[in-house]
Order: C-alpha cells, then structure tokens, then sequence
C-alpha cells in the first residue's frame, strides 16, 4: 500500500494540498520534468504556447485524449527552484506551485494546490500523489504508465481529510 507524502494544510486562509518528495535527479532534470512540453507530455498532458499572443494552454492526457485546455498563467518564476502558475477553465480555476530545492542525492520537490470552496482534498490529495509519482518516474527515465491510479485512491484519501481549523 502506498504512503501518503502530503496533507491538507491551511495557509493564508485558505486550505490546499501539500506534497513533498524526495527525488534522485538533479533540480534541473526535476524542473524539465514540469516544465518542459516534451517532458510534460510523457506523464500528465500537452502544454502548448501561442507565439502570437505567448498564451499558454494545458490539456491533460487520459488514455492518450486530451482533456478540454485550460489556460496556464504563470505568476512566479525563478529556475530551476520555483513555479507557481494558475489554470482557469470553463469549470474554474486553480493555484498550483512548486518548489525545488536541492538535497543530499538529489532534491526534494514541494508541490501544493490552493483548493477552492467545492474542491474535495480526499480525491484530490491522492490525484496529486499519483500525478507526482508518475513525474518521478519520468524524472528517473522509467515508465509512468506502470505507475497504478487503484494504489492512490482510494487508499490515500484519510490523509488528505480537511485541515485543521477547516470543516
């Protein structure tokens, strides 16, 4: 069975998911990882950039068809160590980040998620821990599709319940 790497935290008022993870690559090969379009395609979807307009879409990959894209706005940048981007469509949308810092062996990656008010972090604390073992897996030159979404959830969703302070 596998191992939570996160909690639901509160910060800033606000709740979202928190996830950190050692990883045996370099920070470089990490932030390629997550930001690459060759490399994102490999483990979560197709990140496309309008050269005209430098807009950013994200569409993410199931079973090789592309979810509807969503709009990629990044609000922070400084590589290889930190991102943080939001998403917006037709359903809402998302504050995510993440943090590289180097490590004995490797790095260690912090990615979190702002959750909104309808957002359930019992499904999404366990979506993001297989999101973040399939970007590993990439990382490390393996395979994410042997990476089993049944090994998350529902098996992960108790470490995720609502943070402290929240209902």
């Amino acid at each position: 069975m596998r191992e939570a790497h996160g909690s639901t935290q509160l910060h800033e008022g606000k709740s979202r998911i928190v996830i950190t993870r050692s990883v045996a690559v370099s920070p470089q090969r990490l932030w390629e990882t997550f930001t690459d379009a060759t490399a994102l395609a490999g483990w979560i979807g197709v990140l496309r950039t309008d050269e005209a307009t430098g807009t950013r879409t994200f569409a993410m990959l199931e079973g090789g068809a592309e979810s509807d894209p969503e709009e990629l706005d990044v609000t922070r940048c400084r590589a290889p160590h930190e991102l943080e981007y939001t998403t917006t469509s037709k359903y809402g949308g998302w504050g995510m980040g993440l943090v590289i810092r180097p490590a004995a062996g490797g790095c260690e990656l912090e990615f979190h998620q702002v959750l909104g008010d309808a957002d359930d972090p019992r499904n999404m604390g366990p979506g993001w821990e297989y999101y973040m073992q399939r970007a590993i897996a990439h990382a490390l030159g393996e395979d994410p599709d042997e990476v089993a979404w049944d090994e998350f959830y529902p098996a992960l969703a108790d470490a995720y319940a609502a943070a402290p302070g929240q209902p």
